[in-house]
């Protein structure tokens, strides 16, 4: 009896600890969060509304967007976008990222060209797709893709070449053919760069995203921005910008719970 009330009384100050320690990782960003609209409020009294809307306004403005069926469908049109994109540029980019990493000839020549496509501004490629296509969503996205493609490619080439080689001789050795080697050794071995790629990628699959809404588009937060910057609505404009911040932080969210799943087999000192 002894034992068990010793037990349980052994367990609840690691369950608590846990529990805080999550709670702690999000303060700073909670303590960001209070600093910057405590001083945006403060600047209010400085600055005309125009310019330095007051923290009702952009209130005002969030909740006309979640509230309204129209801005709504913006909102779902620009994550529908970057999903689907993202998802096109994930496939095509692991595929060549893979191919780079187990062929020498290929990587020598794709890289340099995958460095010179991540180099041209995404607004020259906005410029290229309205030459190029008359149809807005493939104008978006081909962005996106092109946008996005080479950090997939890039970030598996570099996890291909880093596996372990002994696990790969060891495969061989159990006359693994290599399409066994590919799914059974190499792509459990490189989930963590997968992951680290959709992280990144994420955040510039959204910039790219509402920068290709701006030309043509009729619906999405690039849309709405324009019409928001056309008629100097600040507050409407920092509230769509929030709006897509939250959409983002949701889907990072997602992200790190399938990246726990997926690596939910690694001791804990290895997990990042």
């Amino acid at each position: 009896m002894h034992g068990k009330i010793t037990g349980s009384v052994a367990i609840q100050p690691v369950e608590r600890r846990t529990l805080w320690s999550r709670l702690a990782q999000h303060r700073p960003a909670i303590i960001d969060l209070i600093a910057v609209a405590a001083l945006w409020q403060i600047s209010t009294h400085y600055f005309s509304p125009a310019i330095v809307p007051p923290l009702k306004d952009i209130g005002d403005a969030i909740w006309k967007i979640f509230s309204q069926g129209d801005n709504l469908v913006s909102l779902l049109a620009t994550s529908l976008r970057v999903v689907a994109g993202l998802t096109i540029s994930f496939v095509l980019g692991a595929a060549l990222g893979v191919t780079m990493g187990l062929f020498s000839g290929i990587r020598t020549y794709a890289r340099p060209l995958l460095h010179m496509i991540q180099g041209v501004p995404a607004l020259s490629w906005v410029v290229f797709a309205v030459i190029w296509f008359a149809q807005v969503e493939i104008r978006i996205a081909f962005i996106l893709i092109i946008g996005t493609l080479p950090a997939f490619a890039l970030y598996i080439d570099s996890a291909v070449k880093s596996v372990n080689l002994d696990l790969i001789h060891l495969g061989q050795a159990l006359r693994a053919n290599r399409l066994q080697i590919l799914t059974k050794i190499i792509m459990p071995a490189i989930v963590p760069e997968i992951m680290s790629a959709w992280t990144v990628n994420l955040g510039n699959a959204v910039r790219v995203a509402v920068i290709a809404e701006l030309i043509g588009s009729t619906t999405g937060v690039g849309f709405q921005l324009l019409q928001a910057q056309a008629v100097f609505d600040m507050a409407g404009a920092v509230a769509w910008t929030l709006s897509l911040v939250a959409v983002l932080f949701v889907y990072q969210g997602i992200i790190s719970l399938v990246e726990s799943r997926l690596l939910a087999w690694r001791p804990r000192s290895e997990v990042a």
